[in-house]
């Protein structure tokens, strides 16, 4: 059993697994780190309410490098890529100095809302380079509670050990150069990765019944949970900059290991409990909202934020990069998360201060608990998405003998519906049941691979998919429709 166990804390701490935890905490920091700064430079400027403006502005800003992060890779060539990180990580540490030097409102609000364009293309890149390189791996929300806690311990000491804005500057600065460099190389890697993968390792653990629907259900249920979130992180983003608490020390302690213990629950049983976790922990901030609302002590509000934004971090951040392995567009997808949160966060900064501010008891209980109810519809329709994989785990669990004759029935009956070919039927047994790469699998077929490619494309055609991974999710989700006819 030792033996066992040893094996497993081995291959969990893997060199490859090290690089993904490095790169997904350096772009914590340096996000989180580059904010904390902009915030308090912005507090000499303007006033405590200006400053939530200003901090929705360039979260706003962000969403714009998320959601251009695509287009840079699929339409820039790789060698221009390495010229573009290396103008972007010196445009960063431009824009971190005049942030740094508050010299005028306009000059902080440009160089913030730059900089975090720049920084959200790399927290696209970070997303997506870490989905693919752990691409099936049933300990993602573990990797990523760790990198978001190790991050904010890294935000936690520069806070305690650096009190000169100078100096912070230059300690965000080295690392924006650090996570460039890191970030090159594992999206390389990455790449690499896409290259080489075969059909089944490009296979999900489960069959999504329809990604859109998936998609959309999930970016409704973050935008709402963010906008139960930003409420209470505004109130404490607004009593920070006002001077009556200091929320950079303790409370980031909290911050972490909420995030290091969701990502632990997260994983049980490959995360088949994370929506109902996460539910509860938004249970917990909802009703934490009406006890402020109803005149309840801020401190509550601070702690009760803290444990429960890592849960929502890992959340969606987790639950995007899976998401991304059936979209036909998985480097959007695997950073969507983020970008969501960040949007919804930039829209709601005012609506929700005011509302705050405005003492409406009623009025604040009534749209959180709105919220909440619109948060379990969306949660319940992308829960039920994934009701085929837990039967066809089942499934697979049951007698080998029966489950192969079985398999071959439904081919049979597969392959009638959609009128195969002898061939097309081969081919699509071989993308079935094979491990080894396209090459391999043309050769024990006694095909060019230019010919396996062609019987693909004709499979689509027939079953009306655009890819091999469609094509197979639609075959397992109508195995399910056809045994209940």
């Amino acid at each position: 059993m030792n033996g066992i166990g040893d094996r497993m804390k081995t291959e969990f701490w893997s060199k490859k697994r090290l690089r993904v935890i490095a790169v997904l905490a350096l772009f914590n920091f340096t996000f989180l780190g580059t904010e904390y700064l902009f915030d308090n430079m912005m507090a000499y400027l303007t006033d405590a309410k200006q400053v939530v403006v200003a901090q929705s502005y360039i979260l706003g800003a962000s969403v714009v490098g998320f959601l251009l992060f695509p287009l840079i890779n699929r339409l820039i060539k790789q060698r221009v890529k390495y010229l573009m990180a290396f103008v972007a990580s010196v445009a960063s540490i431009v824009c971190i100095f005049i942030i740094q030097q508050h010299e005028a409102y306009v000059s902080v609000l440009v160089a913030g809302g730059l900089v975090f364009i720049l920084l959200g293309i790399a927290g696209s890149v970070s997303h997506y380079a870490a989905a693919t390189m752990l691409n099936n791996d049933s300990s993602l929300a573990k990797t990523v509670g760790i990198a978001y806690a190790l991050g904010l311990l890294l935000q936690f000491m520069n806070n305690n050990f650096v009190k000169n804005d100078t100096a912070e500057a230059i300690i965000l600065s080295v690392f924006m150069m650090i996570l460039v460099i890191l970030l090159v190389c594992l999206n390389q890697d990455a790449a690499e990765k896409i290259e080489s993968q075969t059909v089944t390792e490009r296979k999900i653990n489960h069959v999504l019944i329809n990604s859109a629907v998936a998609g959309g259900a999930l970016i409704a249920s973050v935008a709402l949970m963010t906008y139960i979130f930003a409420t209470l992180d505004n109130v404490v983003t607004f009593v920070h900059a006002g001077g009556s608490v200091d929320i950079g020390q303790w409370a980031r302690l909290l911050l972490a290991l909420s995030g290091l213990i969701a990502g632990v629950l997260f994983d049980i049983r490959e995360r088949r409990y994370m929506n109902i976790i996460m539910y509860c922990v938004t249970l917990l901030s909802t009703l934490c909202v009406v006890v402020i609302a109803l005149g309840g002590p801020f401190l509550i509000g601070l702690i009760v934020f803290y444990l429960s934004a890592g849960f929502f971090v890992v959340f969606f951040t987790t639950g995007f990069m899976d998401l991304s392995y059936y979209m036909k567009l998985p480097e959007l997808w695997a950073g969507l998360g983020r970008a969501v949160n960040n949007l919804c966060a930039a829209t709601i900064g005012a609506a929700s201060l005011a509302l705050s501010e405005s003492g409406n008891a009623i009025l604040i209980i009534a749209v959180a608990l709105i919220l909440f109810a619109l948060i379990n519809v969306t949660s319940f329709i992308y829960s039920n998405q994934f009701t085929v994989c837990m039967e066809r785990g089942e499934t697979r669990k049951s007698d080998n003998e029966e489950e192969t004759e079985e398999d071959a029935m439904k081919l049979a009956r597969f392959s009638e519906a959609f009128s195969l070919t002898p061939r097309e039927q081969d081919v699509l047994q071989m993308l079935l049941t094979s491990d080894g790469s396209v090459q391999e699998m043309a050769d024990k077929l006694f095909i060019s691979r230019a010919a396996l490619y062609r019987h693909i494309t004709a499979l689509n055609e027939k079953t009306e998919t655009k890819t091999r991974i469609g094509l197979l999710q639609f075959y397992y989700a109508w195995k399910k429709t056809d045994v209940e006819r």
